[in-house]
């Protein structure tokens, strides 16, 4: 079977038109065509879900949407998920994914009490992991997020970290591992969010806070290696 990519929710109008639908962003930076990803909508609560056991491989996409709202079709993806997991499927969330399995399996996600996390960031490796393999301790990466895993799940390890979200990766026992971070987005997708947000950025942060956002945005290709690593490590996939 196709790794399979569950769309948690879609881009904004502007970036659907010039980027496309989410599983064209993660075929991108891994390499891929789009067609050697199973798409499942999983906010579609009448999509058919594969039995767990049977998948090769997940990744999990971000979402404007909050793990704490407790959605139905999120919770019935966080039940999916937790089957997977415990039937030893390889799986990556990217943010929304990120603060879903850690909600699912036994910790919390919510608000982030130190606020709005958006631009390239530098990301803090502090434990060792093929996930992050020739990225070095310290790499800039693309964010944009208001949630945040609050508390980890039973058995989860830290595996990264920023001053604003000290829990920025983890490693959940040996076949699943989360980012809150955008791997998927480019340069281009993150100077769009910004835009797109720039009056509550200012209104959180003061006038002038998006234009210095804006001003420090460089092209990153440290999510392409990272998806690649997990495809390579946990899937058994090259580009």
């Amino acid at each position: 079977m196709k790794p399979i990519l569950l769309r948690t929710g879609r881009p904004v109008s502007d970036l659907l038109v010039s980027h496309g639908e989410y599983e064209a962003w993660f075929a991108r930076r891994l390499g891929w065509p789009v067609d050697r990803l199973e798409v499942i909508d999983a906010t579609d609560v009448d999509a058919p879900l594969p039995a767990p056991d049977g998948v090769d491989g997940v990744f999990v996409t971000g979402s404007s949407s909050s793990v704490h709202h407790q959605e139905p079709w999120s919770v019935r993806t966080g039940a999916w998920l937790a089957c997977a997991h415990e039937a030893g499927v390889p799986i990556l969330g990217v943010c929304y994914g990120h603060q879903l399995l850690a909600d699912t399996l036994g910790g919390a996600s919510g608000p982030n009490p130190h606020g709005r996390e958006i631009g390239v960031c530098d990301i803090e490796v502090i434990a060792d992991d093929p996930l992050f393999e020739g990225l070095g301790p310290l790499f800039p990466a693309i964010e944009t997020h208001m949630d945040a895993v609050l508390d980890l799940p039973p058995g989860a390890t830290v595996l990264a970290r920023t001053p604003l979200t000290p829990v920025q990766a983890m490693a959940i026992g040996p076949n699943t591992r989360t980012v809150q971070f955008h791997p998927e987005f480019d340069a281009d997708a993150i100077r769009t969010v910004i835009a797109a947000r720039a009056h509550l950025i200012d209104a959180e942060s003061g006038p002038g806070a998006a234009e210095r956002l804006l001003a420090a945005v460089v092209e990153c290709d440290t999510g392409a290696i990272l998806l690649r690593n997990f495809a390579r490590h946990w899937l058994g996939l090259g580009v």
